[in-house]
């Protein structure tokens, strides 16, 4: 029989991988297609001067219109370390900030290693350090493959159903889709297989916020980054 004190330790640790089906991600009425409140979809890449980064020379745009691709080509500069735990290479989509959203993109990974490599989506980012992402590691241990919240204090991750991590293939593309529903707090995450998310969570700390892209230390490349929902 487990202690109390073992049980809480146990309710405390991170999720290490949930078997079987995941939880229903419920869609906001925005992104269902069913209302006419429904979103048009808009396309993030149409105006690249509206991306800032934390070290310009860590990124690269290549292409032009629909061929246009984000490149994170080098680790971003020491000096631009974020102050709490987060991804070191972030870029934030400037001008609106999302609420309910659906967000679709397809993501390349380019630096293959040893590690656990990965890229991350940023969303909900209220404040420089309020934000989540979803870690899109290629195992599923304590960081990596989570959906985290960073809340002035080094991330913490949130998920409630993960994959066993990210199947990432070199030289391939893969698309990638998030949902973001702030009434009932439903987060989703699918990779290829757009009928079953690898991710979930629930969380209702930040409402409205900006959308980021990057990795926490390796390379790859973004392109196709479609949004619809609610912005201001």
């Amino acid at each position: 029989m487990k202690t109390a004190a073992a049980l809480l330790a146990l309710l405390a640790a991170p999720l290490a991988f949930a078997a079987g089906a995941p939880p229903a991600v419920a869609i906001p009425p925005c992104c269902s297609g069913n209302s006419r409140s429904t979103a048009l979809e808009q396309d993030l890449f149409a105006d690249p001067s509206r991306w800032t980064f934390p070290d310009a020379k860590a990124w690269k745009w290549s292409g032009e219109g629909k061929d246009r691709v984000l490149q994170l080509i080098a680790q971003s500069d020491p000096g631009t370390k974020p102050k709490y735990r987060s991804p070191f290479n972030l870029a934030w989509c400037e001008g609106k900030e999302w609420k309910d959203f659906t967000l679709t993109a397809e993501l390349r990974l380019t630096k293959f290693d040893a590690g656990n490599n990965d890229l991350c989506i940023a969303f909900g980012r209220a404040a420089e350090n309020r934000f989540y992402y979803a870690h899109l590691g290629e195992k599923a241990d304590e960081p990596h493959h989570q959906i985290h919240i960073v809340d002035n204090a080094d991330r913490k991750p949130i998920t409630t159903f993960r994959t066993g991590g990210t199947p990432w293939k070199e030289g391939t593309w893969h698309k990638v889709k998030i949902v973001r529903n702030t009434t009932s707090g439903d987060i989703g995450v699918w990779f290829d297989d757009m009928d079953k998310p690898v991710l979930t969570a629930q969380d209702k700390t930040l409402e409205w916020g900006k959308i980021g892209l990057g990795s926490f230390d390796d390379l790859g490349e973004f392109r196709n980054v479609k949004i619809k929902g609610t912005s201001r």
